[in-house]
């Protein structure tokens, strides 16, 4: 008689964890629907598909003339990562393009330090990005100005 009431304590357990799987993938599917609808409008599957531009930038002067709204991102060919800043009044996000400027990448702990490549003087010298695990060519940076948005929708 234990015996019979350790495996059917056992098959409820069982039940039990497989019933609160399914409940929790349901509810994961659901508000992963309820999300894509709330920004289905930066994005169409139609003809009419909203597209955004980036465009490479390659000084200190190009980022300086970014304005609040647009958006600056740093790719990584070979972490396979793009990390994007939001341009803001502050203008933190020159520090990505100023020579000098150190930060580690997230995702391979390299550390990176911008350098001028000789090509341009003071704010209009070219840079690059040097990742110590990733190498000289890995990395670049491109930029969306806010009004390249409205002409793509």
């Amino acid at each position: 008689m234990q015996t019979k009431t350790k495996c059917i304590g056992g098959v409820s357990v069982v039940a039990a964890i497989a019933l609160c799987i399914a409940i929790a993938f349901t509810g994961l599917a659901h508000a992963q629907d309820k999300s894509h609808d709330s920004h289905s409008g930066t994005h169409d599957h139609g003809p009419e598909m909203k597209m955004m531009r980036m465009t490479q930038i390659k000084t200190q002067a190009e980022a300086e003339a970014l304005k609040p709204g647009d958006s600056i991102a740093m790719v990584c060919s070979m972490c396979k990562i793009v990390t994007v800043h939001a341009v803001g009044k502050d203008k933190s996000h020159v520090k990505m393009m100023t020579v000098g400027n150190k930060h580690t990448c997230s995702s391979c702990d390299g550390k990176v330090t911008v350098e001028g490549t000789g090509k341009g003087k003071g704010k209009h010298q070219e840079v690059k990005h040097v990742c110590g695990k990733c190498g000289d060519d890995a990395m670049f940076v491109v930029a969306t100005k806010a009004e390249d948005h409205d002409k793509h929708s």
